[in-house]
């Protein structure tokens, strides 16, 4: 099997937790809305973790009180630093009494504490403090300004397995984004420890395909042609791409996983609302089955097949009726990580009018995956593939 390796930074035995030294840094813009003697705040920009990476970084709060530009009561805050993988560390923000605040184009410091109090993801119950965290703004506006600030502490997060090395646990055959499509993929941790899962896209080519991807569990945006996670046991990955032009991003997923992890995707029409699902394939078969209903008007059925291997396919292909007669043979050759979507009436001319079978061979020493899909007027649905 074909094996990628992902250790994690954070993980450790089961036994105990992992803890590491780390820095945190973060920059951005402030926004302060005053009413009376007191004001509420927010910062927004990018924040990040020695080690980790980067992400985007929120923080809000309230200033109880101010008097001459002095702020005489503890400045509180809460925040959020989300990874572009979906994974979000989150804690408190605690600023002591007594902070200067400066006039327009003059820059202020202090020294904060950082106390991280949980997050998901990887950094489900994580626990922290940046004890001696500087930070420092400068006033560009009438309560507005821009920040920066560093410190370094320790950082615990829960007890994951030892990473190991994610295997091909599968492949999802079809995939849309933009032209109007959506695609949502979910996977599923069934397992009793986290697991570590990758997603690979693949466009037609065999290239990979860089799509535009939202995170709906934490508001986090990314473009990507590889997402990696760290699955809690029983928990969902949810990930969603819907391109914004009138580009059609067609292709295929596989999923690697070093433990338990399942799943499918939802690829929606959107300006319809119709949609149909495409399984996870795990397994090799020698051969594909779908079937095709072309019998009358407004009948017909698309059909994606990718290539999974890492080399050249050359896909035998044998085309029925429902009552057995061969109607049309090819031989469809896929780049390695390939894939070709088609309708069946337009590929083979002779099916229309018909039902019937699209029977798909995998190469010697290969491995394919495929789906149909049943289109009747302006709905479809899925209909999976018979395997022997």
């Amino acid at each position: 099997m074909r094996t990628l390796s992902i250790v994690s930074l954070l993980a450790c035995g089961l036994a105990a937790q992992a803890q590491s030294t780390s820095t945190l840094s973060i920059s951005g813009n402030s926004n302060g809305i005053a009413v009376n003697s007191s004001f509420s705040f927010t910062l927004q920009g990018t924040g990040t973790l020695s080690g980790i990476g980067s992400g985007v970084f929120f923080t809000s709060g309230n200033v109880a009180s101010v008097s001459a530009l002095t702020v005489i009561s503890t400045i509180t805050g809460t925040f959020s630093l989300i990874f572009p993988e979906g994974d979000v560390l989150s804690g408190t923000i605690l600023i002591p009494a007594g902070l200067l605040i400066p006039s327009l184009g003059q820059s202020t410091t202090t020294t904060a504490t950082i106390t991280v109090t949980g997050g998901t993801g990887r950094f489900a119950n994580a626990a922290g403090s940046y004890l001696s965290f500087t930070m420092s703004g400068t006033t560009t506006g009438q309560a507005t300004g821009t920040f920066q600030g560093s410190g370094s502490g320790t950082l615990s997060t829960p007890a994951f397995h030892v990473a190991g090395n994610v295997v091909y646990s599968g492949s999802m055959a079809h995939l849309a984004s933009g032209g109007g499509w959506k695609t949502t993929i979910i996977l599923t941790n069934n397992g009793s420890v986290s697991a570590q899962a990758r997603l690979n896209f693949f466009d037609e080519n065999g290239l990979p395909l860089v799509l535009p991807v939202t995170f709906p569990q934490s508001s986090a945006s990314a473009s990507n042609s590889t997402l990696n996670a760290t699955l809690q046991p029983g928990a969902e990955y949810i990930v969603e791409s819907q391109g914004t032009t009138n580009t059609i991003n067609l292709g295929s997923a596989q999923l690697f996983t070093d433990g338990a992890v399942t799943g499918f995707l939802i690829f929606r029409f959107v300006p319809t609302g119709q949609e149909a699902s495409v399984p996870l394939q795990t397994e090799n078969a020698g051969s594909y089955v779908l079937s095709f209903d072309a019998s009358a008007a407004g009948f017909n059925t698309g059909i994606a097949v990718a290539n999974v291997a890492s080399s050249t396919a050359p896909i035998p292909v044998v085309v029925r009726d429902d009552k057995g007669n061969v109607l049309a043979s090819d031989t469809i050759t896929l780049n390695a990580q390939g894939h070709l979507p088609f309708v069946v009436t337009s590929r083979y001319p002779s099916t229309v009018g018909t039902r019937g079978t699209v029977v798909f061979q995998t190469p010697s020493g290969g491995q394919i995956s495929a789906i149909a899909i049943r289109a009747v007027a302006t709905t479809f649905t899925t209909i999976p593939a018979a395997t022997k």
